[in-house]
């Protein structure tokens, strides 16, 4: 299961949800040469779980950390497919903002990760530094890509399949 992030105006929003096949549509959408998007390839539950101590199975409504991981509308529980709104995007900023991703990383605990079955299942010693680096670049690209979206006015489009 691969995670993608795509900015996406509120109009184009609109015409993916009505479609009849969301996922389909979200899957063009993405492919589309003009559609910026950032993937964060498997690593999008290990991101939610340092942040949040949750698994992303468990997404914290109100919470924009989790929210910054999973979005903030949830429109296809099937194909994960959520959508965070233009006006959302400042909170999730800030919350990104406040995180010390160095002490984070610090304390980082993997039998935490394993115990919580967090995806995908690569969360051994063998492999610490390498995930601790993984996962301290995926949140400055996650970060980078949420301003990106506040500076473009866009919304954020989540889809986890």
């Amino acid at each position: 299961m691969l995670g993608v992030y795509m900015l996406t105006d509120e109009n184009t929003m609109n015409i993916l949800s009505d479609n009849d096949n969301l996922f389909e549509a979200v899957e063009n959408y993405g492919e589309e040469k003009t559609t910026i998007s950032y993937g964060i390839d498997k690593l999008w539950d290990g991101l939610h779980f340092l942040l949040t101590d949750k698994s992303s199975q468990e997404p914290i409504e109100g919470e924009p950390l989790s929210e910054a991981v999973v979005g903030v509308h949830v429109l296809d529980c099937e194909s994960f497919i959520a959508y965070t709104a233009p006006y959302e995007i400042h909170t999730i900023i800030k919350a990104l903002n406040e995180v010390d991703i160095d002490t984070l990383i610090t304390k980082m605990n993997l039998s935490k990760f394993r115990k919580a079955k967090i995806y995908p299942n690569i969360w051994v010693k063998k492999n610490e530094e390498q995930l601790k680096k993984e996962l301290k670049q995926e949140f400055f690209n996650l970060k980078t890509f949420y301003e990106k979206a506040l500076n473009s006015q866009t919304g954020v489009l989540v889809s986890i399949y």
